[in-house]
C-alpha cells in the first residue's frame, strides 16, 4: 500500500501504544491487511473500534466472535 501522505521506512515498527493505534488505524482503514496479527489487532480493538469505518469495525466483530 502506498500512503501518499507518510513516508516511513518498511522497517518501522511501532513501539507505545498511540503508535499502534496510528498505524492499525491507517492499515485497515485503508485496506492493507498485509502483515498483520488477529493478536495484535484484538489486543488493540477496544481503543481502536472508535477510529474505524463502520464497516471495518463491524466486520471486525464478526471475525472476533468465530
Amino acid at each position: 500500500m502506498f500512503n501518499w501522505d507518510y513516508n516511513i521506512t518498511k522497517k518501522w515498527k511501532p513501539k507505545t501504544e498511540k503508535q499502534w493505534l496510528w498505524y492499525l488505524e491507517r492499515k485497515i482503514n485503508y485496506d492493507d491487511w498485509k502483515g498483520l496479527k488477529k493478536k495484535i489487532i484484538k489486543k488493540y480493538f477496544p481503543k481502536l473500534k472508535k477510529r474505524l469505518d463502520p464497516g471495518k469495525k463491524e466486520m471486525l466483530k464478526i471475525y472476533f466472535k468465530k
